[in-house]
């Protein structure tokens, strides 16, 4: 009875991490591309235009490049629209109560059929990049330490 289900969910998520991963080695080529042609760019601009002046041109470009893509994605966000989003508009006004991805059923049923599968891969991968792992996690404590805003005290001069 559970076997089908747990096949199903293997499928699912074998479908999905191969259309990820499909996705992130037709990115790479591009990436790299776009790193050369940001180098010929700042060339090209330092040369004709000065040091100065030519990386203020090559930052605001990728500032501009940057915009154009938030506002792509943003559009896109906003014109999606899920079914039950729609039963909330038709129905009477309510608070706005975020809701957790973590209440919907069948998500999280999904996700216990598939930790069993998933959780020895992941852990197989983890052990196989763990200084990518820790750089990570490193990145993400020193990005975490600052919550309220306040900037880090200077450091102290040594004192003779």
């Amino acid at each position: 009875m559970f076997a089908s289900l747990f096949a199903r969910a293997e499928a699912s998520v074998d479908n999905a991490i191969g259309d990820l991963g499909n996705r992130v080695l037709i990115a790479i080529p591009f990436i790299v591309a776009l790193g050369f042609a940001a180098a010929s760019f700042s060339l090209l601009v330092n040369r004709s235009y000065g040091p100065e002046i030519g990386n203020l041109i090559v930052a605001a470009a990728f500032v501009i490049l940057g915009s154009i893509i938030a506002l792509v994605v943003k559009v896109r966000q906003q014109s999606i629209v899920k079914p039950d989003e729609v039963e909330d508009m038709r129905g009477e006004e309510q608070t706005a109560i975020p809701k957790s991805i973590f209440d919907n059923e069948q998500l999280m049923g999904i996700a216990s059929a598939a930790a069993s599968i998933l959780l020895p891969a992941l852990l197989r991968t983890a052990t196989k990049n763990w200084p990518l792992i820790l750089a990570v996690a490193g990145g993400l404590y020193v990005f975490s330490m600052s919550e309220d805003g306040e900037a880090a005290p200077p450091p102290s001069t040594p004192q003779s």
